[in-house]
C-alpha cells in the first residue's frame, strides 16, 4: 500500500503540499485530478520515495521511508514502479533494454525479465520499437516506453505522473488498460493527471477519484479502503504485524472511527 498522512512539502519555499493524507490499497486504482500548479507531481514523487517531505508520515508498504536510513531507501524504493514527469530512459539502451532495467534492479532472473518486458511493451505501445535506441524514438514513444517500465512485473507498487500526456485516442485506452491490468493482479496504483477527460476514463474502469487544489486534497480526507501493508521480500512476520497494526489506527484516526 502507499500511506500518506499529513504531508507537507515545500517547493523553492513556497507549500507545494499542505497536510495531504491520502491511502492507496493494494488492488486499488487512486487517480489524482488537478489543475497544472496544484502539486501532483509533488505529491507522486512524495509517494514514490524520489523525495522527501517537509513533515509528515510516507509509508511504502510496512516502511515509513521519512527518516529511514539511506542505506535501506533503494531497497524500499525498488518496489515502486515509478512514471516521473520526464522519462528518463538510457538514450543509447534499446526500449526493451530499458524495460528490463527495472526487473534487474528487483533481482528477477535475466531469462524471464526479456519475456515479461516484452510483453509489457506490446501492452503499452508498439512491439516494433523493442530494438530501437531510446535516442531514436519521439518525446510521446519514450514517455510509453517508461511507462512499460514502470508496470513490468508488474512490482507492488504503481505511481504515474501524466501517462497519457499528449497522446491520442488509441494510446489513452492502451494506457487505462495497462494500469487496470496492474490493478487487477493486486498492485496499489497511483496516477495523476490534469486532463478531466483521461480521469474520467479511469474512473469509468473502476478508479477512485480525488481532487488536488493548491496543495491540498480536496472535500474529506482520501482515505478510501484502509490500507492493509504486506512485507517485501526478507521482512518478519512479527515486524510486519506491528506495522500493520500501526497504519490502520492511523487509517481509523484520520477517518474519524477513534475518539480522541
Amino acid at each position: 500500500m502507499i500511506w500518506l498522512e499529513g504531508v507537507s512539502y515545500l517547493r523553492a519555499g513556497s507549500p507545494a503540499l499542505q497536510d495531504v493524507t491520502l491511502g492507496v490499497s493494494f488492488g486499488e486504482l487512486v487517480v489524482v485530478q488537478g489543475l497544472t500548479g496544484s502539486g501532483k507531481s509533488s505529491l507522486l514523487a512524495v509517494a514514490a520515495g524520489a523525495r522527501a517531505p517537509d513533515s509528515g508520515a510516507v509509508w511504502i508498504a510496512e516502511h515509513n521511508i521519512v527518516g529511514l536510513q539511506a542505506s535501506s531507501l533503494p531497497y524500499v524504493r525498488r518496489n515502486v514502479g515509478y512514471l516521473p514527469p520526464e522519462p528518463l530512459l538510457i538514450p543509447d539502451e534499446t526500449a526493451l533494454e530499458n524495460i528490463m532495467l527495472a526487473l534487474a534492479v528487483r533481482g528477477e532472473p535475466i531469462d524471464s525479465s526479456e519475456a515479461d518486458a516484452r510483453e509489457t511493451l506490446a501492452m503499452v505501445a508498439d512491439s516494433a520499437w523493442e530494438d530501437r535506441l531510446a535516442r531514436s524514438l519521439s518525446t510521446g514513444q519514450q514517455r510509453l516506453v517508461a511507462l512499460a517500465r514502470a508496470l513490468v512485473g508488474p512490482p507492488p507498487l504503481v505511481v504515474v505522473d501524466e501517462p497519457a500526456a499528449g497522446m491520442g485516442g488509441d494510446d489513452r485506452e492502451g494506457i487505462v488498460r495497462a494500469l487496470v491490468w496492474a490493478r487487477e493482479r493486486g498492485c496499489a496504483v497511483l496516477c495523476a493527471t490534469c486532463d478531466p477527460g483521461f480521469s474520467q476514463m479511469l474512473v469509468d474502469a473502476g478508479g477512485r477519484r480525488v481532487h488536488l487544489e493548491g496543495g491540498r486534497i480536496a472535500g474529506a480526507p482520501a482515505i478510501g479502503l484502509v490500507p492493509t501493508p504486506v512485507s517485501l521480500a526478507g521482512e518478519s512476520e512479527s515486524k510486519n504485524a506491528e506495522s500493520s497494526q500501526m497504519i490502520r489506527s492511523s487509517a481509523r484516526r484520520s477517518s474519524g472511527e477513534e475518539s480522541s
